[in-house]
């Protein structure tokens, strides 16, 4: 029962959260760069997040969910807010002295109410809409 109250408040929270300075994002499909070096499906642990939701704070750059968490990186910059004419885009550095680096591009200049992204974390790249 508590996981269903859990994950009802998350869902109320996601769309509590909805508006101009916030995207909702569902992410659609997880790529991986083969030996080969092309694109193909990741079959890995990232595969099971293939409908999940995250969410981006347009202003700040935070993230809120899998793959994109930003809770533990130290530096996020927002390159650009997006537009009419632009792409949303920042960048995410963890801490010294092993870098992980988090970028995302949502299209907010898109027509319609749901927006392209894509995205990479951990070598993966991952691709849906936001709203």
């Amino acid at each position: 029962m508590r996981h269903i109250i859990l994950i009802l408040s998350l869902f109320i929270s996601f769309g509590a959260l909805a508006g101009e300075t916030t995207y909702i994002c569902k992410i659609a499909q997880v790529l991986e760069l083969s030996n080969n070096g092309e694109l193909v499906k990741h079959n890995g642990v990232y595969k099971s997040l293939i409908g999940e939701k995250f969410t981006i704070d347009r202003d700040s750059g935070d993230m809120i969910g899998l793959p994109f968490s930003t809770k533990s990186y130290k530096q996020i910059t927002v390159l650009d807010k997006g537009s009419k004419e632009m792409s949303y885009k920042s960048i995410v550095l963890s801490h010294p002295p092993n870098r992980w680096v988090m970028y995302i591009q949502v299209k907010e200049f898109t027509k319609g109410k749901l927006k392209p992204f894509w995205g990479t974390e951990g070598g993966n790249i991952f691709s849906g809409q936001c709203e």
